[in-house]
């Protein structure tokens, strides 16, 4: 009996996270960070894609495919903290799109992240 309710309260918890933003984007001077929620990790080998458009010219500043940070001590297939991407100082609002692989190590599942924000 407790193991089935932990398969339904894990299937639960897992349907709820699926496809949702565990990886947030802050603005920086000159940069955007990420901040990944505790648990995930970001595939190394996801196709990943990040666009960076200029909110006021509607010109592609940056298009990001791939990530470096570092390693997650659980899984080495992951990044656990990812390096900022650098942008022009003078690049003004901008609108990140595109799409981030995810995985929740506690849970076993991967997951993709939609990006559509302006920062």
């Amino acid at each position: 009996m407790k193991g089935g309710l932990f398969f339904v309260l894990a299937v639960f918890f897992a349907v709820e996270a699926f496809g949702s933003a565990v990886v947030r984007l802050v603005r920086e001077p000159g940069t955007v960070a990420f901040s990944l929620q505790k648990g995930y990790g970001v595939q190394k080998d996801g196709k990943h894609e990040l666009t960076f458009t200029s909110v006021s010219t509607g010109k592609i500043l940056l298009t990001v495919k791939s990530f470096q940070g570092s390693t997650a001590p659980e899984d080495k297939k992951y990044f656990n903290r990812l390096q900022s991407i650098s942008l022009p100082a003078d690049a003004g609002k901008i609108r990140v799109t595109g799409r981030i692989f995810y995985c929740s190590f506690a849970q076993k599942f991967c997951s993709v992240q939609r990006v559509n924000e302006e920062l």
